[in-house]
């Protein structure tokens, strides 16, 4: 079986990786780095760039702790450079992986232009690759307000952001989602004014309630200023200065301003529609096996929206590599009167227990429903918070001024949802994410024993209130 994959981001070569496990001979197609936007100019890079803000913050900090240093000075092209190499150094990984497991990598831009048939266009021709399957896994594109002119040199998206042309002194954020926060959380660490814009009332849209308001005091603290329920009206650059006036009337004056309004899917001119495709905007529509409308097509990642992260287009990726190639195998075994000798065992990808992050000072991460989320759907739900205020971990760190909080189902105790704000939450959420998964209640979370002095010892304080409250 032949399987031709469109795009090489965390998705496209998940999918490449495991059907060529599989047995599926492969060929990924990627326009120009492997890895895509997240190791190139997304989650990678931020991280990175993030760790030296947190080393900067914690110098200016240091007094606390009873330490005395200096004020960090930035060497921008060194933080560049250290960036830069690890990038280099997870794609030749990638590269590696490719190449031990024979999977074939074109570098050039792609298009459909059959249902099984990618086009791609090299330096010196343009060659057609056909496959039984095609998985298309093109991701998504920086969203660009109309109303901002990106031409202009001091207003960054966040992939000029990640190659750090400058080291800002002052910077204007037009949106409080992660994107924002997150550089908004570096700039401020490394001693930049930064104001936010957000068109909504709070910051992290969608969020719950409580990590929104911990999530705004922790930045407020930073020196982060929130313009909440404000748009930027006008964005115009004089010299070498930025002026952003909100609708309000509200001037502001920056050095660079950065858009961070979130991303939408990668489609246009790749050729879906031409060749079937059934579209929902700029999405790819699928079914729960993310199969497309047409037969042997499939999509998968920021293509076909939903949640956009790199984790779940992995996830969809090796989904749909082994739902490829098992349609393969089954209709190969079709007998002589043309039906299958069984219905193929399909897989999907299981939502409920996806983890979000946000690698903010301090962090917070999520999973499953919050209490109103689950009371919306009709369940009866209770919830526990565990303040960090108590725990000796988090008191160490200097960082007690955060949460767990455990949302569980009355009568019952099986796992809804989780909220953490607060020092290495984005790593012990993922003790929730497995127990919901593993379809484990909160009382069976409290009872296993945690190590000590950990952040987790507060995730299980409030699972043992929660299986008591909820009478678990």
């Amino acid at each position: 079986m032949r399987i031709v994959v469109l795009g090489g981001g965390p998705g496209g070569y998940s999918a490449a990786f495991e059907a060529a496990r599989l047995g599926a001979s492969v060929t990924l197609v990627e326009k120009e780095n492997l890895g895509g936007t997240c190791l190139n100019w997304g989650c990678v890079p931020t991280k990175t760039i993030l760790r030296s803000a947190r080393i900067a913050w914690d110098a200016r900090n240091a007094a606390e702790f009873g330490v005395r240093l200096p004020l960090a000075d930035v060497d921008e092209e060194r933080l560049l450079d250290r960036k830069e190499s690890i990038v280099e150094q997870l794609r030749a990984q990638l590269e590696q992986t490719a190449r031990k497991l024979k999977v074939e990598l074109v570098y050039g831009a792609g298009t459909l232009v059959a249902p099984h048939a990618v086009r791609v266009t090299l330096e010196n021709e343009v060659r057609d690759y056909e496959g039984d399957a095609v998985i298309l896994a093109t991701g998504s594109e920086v969203f660009r307000l109309p109303g901002i002119d990106h031409s202009c040199e001091r207003v960054w998206t966040s992939d000029e952001a990640t190659s750090m042309l400058a080291m800002p002194r002052s910077i204007l954020i037009v949106g409080a989602g992660v994107i924002g926060l997150e550089f908004a959380c570096a700039y401020a660490s490394f001693g930049a004014d930064v104001h936010v814009v957000e068109l909504t009332s709070s910051v992290l849209p969608g969020h719950d309630k409580r990590v929104q308001r911990a999530m705004q005091e922790a930045m407020e603290k930073m020196g982060v200023v929130f313009h909440l329920g404000h748009a930027a009206d006008s964005i115009g650059q004089f010299g070498e200065k930025m002026e952003t006036v909100l609708a309000d009337g509200t001037m502001i004056e920056t050095e660079y301003v950065l858009s961070a309004v979130g991303r939408k899917p990668l489609s246009e001119g790749m050729g879906f529609p031409e060749a079937g495709i059934a579209m929902d905007r700029a999405a790819v529509k699928v079914d729960e096996y993310l199969r497309t409308n047409v037969p042997g097509v499939y999509a998968i990642g920021d293509l076909i929206g939903g949640m956009m992260l790199a984790h779940v287009a992995e996830e969809e990726g090796v989904c749909a590599a082994r739902n490829a190639v098992r349609e393969h195998e089954f209709a190969a075994s079709k007998g002589e009167d043309g039906k299958l000798s069984r219905v193929p065992h399909r897989e999907s990808v299981d939502y409920s227990a996806v983890p979000a992050c946000v690698y903010t000072f301090p962090e917070t991460a999520s999973v499953g429903l919050t209490r109103d989320e689950a009371k919306a759907g009709g369940l009866d739900a209770v919830q526990v918070v565990s303040k960090l205020a108590g725990n000796s971990k988090a008191l160490a760190e200097g960082e007690a001024e955060g949460f767990c909080q455990v949302v569980a189902e009355m009568g019952k105790g099986t796992i809804l949802g989780c909220q953490i704000v607060g020092p290495h939450a984005v790593e012990v959420i993922q003790e929730i994410a497995v127990a919901k998964r593993g379809g484990l209640t909160v009382r069976d979370v409290a009872e296993t024993v945690h190590a000590h002095p950990t952040i987790s010892e507060s995730l299980r304080q409030a699972c043992l209130e929660a299986a008591e409250k909820c009478g678990a």
